[in-house]
């Protein structure tokens, strides 16, 4: 697994979504096929304060301003029949007027799909990005021609196309048949307009689905500290660049603080805090000899440790690496509108090249020319699939704002495609399926001693302790105001327990081992420890002398309703997994209690990674379900990461769909949204190619034999229209099916 330093200046800013290792620093196209490269989520949040889409709002504020105006124009034009705009301002006046107002969109709001255009043709790697920029060059640069002919009388190759002989040539019944009316030609200028509108639309949709998740991914970068405080042979301390730390250094960590570097303890003793990494609510005590890892936090009391890994080393950059090289995903439908594009175009060019050599050697005699060149750009014009732009876009905008409605948060495309195909899903379990909060459920005394006995015996011992277990003791004691004793001699044991002397007998609190070294042998309570195991609860054993006086027993508590959630995952054909960082026997106990059979635990960060690709490699369709940054590498190595709403903004911003509820039973409700809405792309997909194939054989003068014409910039409008509109009908459509989907009642 490749690591990705967690410096900004180690991370390429842009990356194309196609061509595999094209990375930039900056904006702008991929050198190979073309296509606009997306920003990388984690480096622009750390080398900037904001990204958003203002270069194509402008463009497309351009293409309305000056775009709408131009179409509406021609329609009142040609649509009602009468030459109302011409008749008033004068035929070439009106010609120029349209060129006037297209050059805005032509010259700004369309040099994107140039760019594109050209790298692509240059690469012979054709996008819809290809299409559409030869479609809008070929309408302006025919449009320019027609006003060049008109206001300057220019003797085309046809020399019986002057101006001045269009109205006594097309009267007599078949004024119909070429694109000029009464004596001007009629331009694509509105065509090219449209187009250009269509598709930077298109665009702003998809970057809006796709913009909101940088701004919580900013939140993962400042975890590791970029500097660090080395300790000097001599004993002083130097404040140094992340970078500059070397394996072997010592670096000082003061309370509160996150450790930099993956390391050993040398000096101090204190509770480190790595829930951001195992995902435990519990903190874990370590002294001398005991690993730290990058990211996590430091307790009350200032340790020094000695590097092992540092910078891109780290497990937390590892995490980071994961992240990043996920992020190259692309939703099956756009790879499916690639492999279409890919045979569309060479076709394309290649009818339009065919008609314009038909309509040379066997168009009218006196106008040859001018038939050759209008329809071949007209099949140019009507078969620019602008909505193939809007087809996944469109469908997914509403999708996405439908599910808000909902209290579901999906992130792009390829999250809402992929949660329709899941087969199954892995959950997480603190803070997932349980609710990430220590509560001491019961204190469970020895035959012949009392509760408050066992829990006075503990708070002694503990009094004082920063342990959440310990913390949770002192905490019930005050609760049962009960008078808490002062213990002498008092030994901690890290990550085993506690002892001292309380009232003149020996007390020791912890797991089994630890006080059976201690001297407690008799009355275990072993049968009743694995009871409270088993359904999924943490025992703390309670001695006095060498009797077991009683055990304490902690829980994480299950959310709620989380089992009828499993039950109508499992109901729905879906297989689950639950996958954790806890202890074997908690665990299972948690897995029984919910229903879960299949159970992995003790699993890293990246451990959890692998298992996601095992599942996928088997050919499944994985969902991960998390809630903390240890779970961000696995739901992003997932087809779709699926994180709760009181969950860690990391989590949030990795994954491909939120809860905002924090409900399980809201996976059922987003995988039917996500289903309705891939129905709804693919009958897009098929509306968004269908007009423009049919228009194109009219558009290369099918009709003329026939006793028809060519087409004109108003039917080239409607073949560009008619798709597009078929398609944004279609997506609203999602707005009104009947779905079975969950509404919020209020927070969580």
């Amino acid at each position: 697994m490749p690591a990705v330093s967690s410096s900004a200046s180690s991370l390429a800013a842009w990356f194309c979504p196609i061509c595999r290792g094209v990375r930039s620093p900056q904006p702008g196209s991929c050198p190979r096929c073309g296509v606009a490269l997306e920003p990388n989520w984690l480096a622009l949040a750390a080398s900037q304060p904001a990204i958003n889409s203002r270069g194509i709002v402008w463009r497309l504020l351009v293409a309305l301003v000056f775009g709408l105006p131009l179409i509406t124009m021609v329609v009142i034009e040609n649509g009602w029949g009468e030459h109302v705009v011409s008749d008033r301002m004068g035929e070439k006046e009106y010609l120029l007027v349209q060129m006037l107002v297209c050059v805005p969109i032509v010259v700004y709001a369309a040099t994107p799909f140039y760019a594109r255009m050209w790298h692509s043709l240059r690469t012979r790697r054709p996008t819809i990005d290809t299409l559409i920029g030869l479609g809008i060059l070929a309408a302006f640069l025919y449009s320019f021609a027609a006003v060049v002919y008109v206001w300057w009388e220019v003797e085309p190759l046809a020399q019986d196309v002057r101006p001045d002989r269009f109205d006594s040539k097309l009267r007599g019944g078949v004024q119909q048949i070429a694109p000029y009316q009464e004596g001007y030609l009629d331009p694509f200028f509105a065509s090219a307009a449209l187009i250009t509108l269509l598709a930077l639309f298109g665009k702003w949709l998809e970057l809006r689905a796709r913009e909101r998740s940088w701004a919580v991914l900013q939140k993962l970068m400042p975890l590791a500290p970029k500097t660090a405080r080395v300790v000097l042979p001599d004993g002083r301390q130097e404040e140094r660049d992340i970078a500059r730390v070397q394996p072997g250094d010592r670096v000082r960590v003061h309370p509160g603080e996150r450790i930099p570097v993956d390391g050993i303890i040398r000096d101090g003793i204190s509770t480190i805090d790595e829930a951001m990494l195992t995902g435990e609510a519990t903190r874990a005590e370590r002294g001398p000899g005991g690993r730290v890892l990058a990211g996590s936090e430091n307790g009350l009391r200032p340790i020094t440790v000695e590097v092992i890994h540092a910078g891109a080393e780290t497990l937390l950059d590892q995490v980071i690496g994961l992240i990043n090289q996920a992020q190259a995903r692309r939703a099956a439908f756009e790879r499916t509108t690639d492999r279409l594009v890919a045979w569309y175009i060479p076709a394309i060019l290649t009818i339009a090249s065919i008609t314009a050599l038909v309509w040379s050697l066997a168009g009218p005699s006196d106008a040859k020319f001018t038939y050759a060149a209008v329809s071949a750009v007209a099949v140019l014009v009507v078969a620019c699939p602008c909505a193939a732009g809007l087809a996944t876009s469109a469908a997914v905008w509403v999708g996405m704002r439908r599910a808000a409605q909902a209290g579901l948060l999906f992130r792009d495309p390829v999250a809402l495609e992929s949660l329709a195909a899941v087969d199954t899903i892995l959950f997480d379990k603190t803070g997932t399926l349980t609710e990430g909060k220590l509560k001491l459920i019961a204190v469970v005394p020895n035959t012949g001693v009392s509760e408050d006995e066992v829990l006075v015996a503990a708070a002694a011992i503990e009094r004082g302790s920063e342990h959440p277990v310990g913390l949770a003791i002192v905490w019930e004691a005050f609760r049962r105001q009960v008078d808490i004793p002062i213990a002498s001699d008092v030994e901690r044991v890290i990550g085993q327990g506690i002892r001292g002397i309380v009232r003149g007998q020996p007390v020791s609190v912890g797991r089994l081992g630890f006080v059976q070294e201690s001297g407690v042998h008799s009355d275990l309570m072993l049968g009743e420890a694995l009871t409270f195991r088993h359904r999924g609860n943490s025992v703390v054993f309670v001695g006095e002398g060498t009797r077991c006086l009683g055990l304490i027993v902690m829980n994480d508590p299950l959310r709620p309703g989380t089992a009828e959630a499993i039950g109508r995952l499992r109901n729905e054909g879906l297989r689950i997994v639950l996958v954790t960082g806890d202890h074997a026997e908690t665990a299972q106990g948690v897995a029984a209690t919910v229903g879960i059979d299949d159970v992995v635990a003790e699993a890293s960060p990246i451990q959890k990674v692998a298992l996601v690709q095992k599942h996928k490699g088997d050919g499944h369709i994985v969902a991960m379900c998390g809630d903390g940054v240890n779970d961000a590498p696995a739901l992003v190595a997932a087809d779709i990461g699926i994180a709760l709403g009181s969950g860690t903004g990391v989590a949030i911003g990795t994954a491909g769909l939120t809860l905002l509820r924090s409900d399980l039973s809201a996976i059922l409700a987003a995988r039917r949204l996500s289903q309705a809405t891939v129905t709804t792309i693919r009958w897009n997909l098929i509306f968004a190619f269908a007009f423009n194939v049919l228009a194109i054989p009219i558009a290369a003068g099918l009709l003329v034999p026939l006793g028809g014409g060519l087409i004109n910039s108003t039917w080239a409008l409607a073949a560009n229209g008619i798709g597009s509109l078929a398609v944004l009908l279609n997506s609203l459509w999602l707005n009104f099916r009947r779905l079975e989907i969950c509404r919020p009642a209020g927070p969580s």
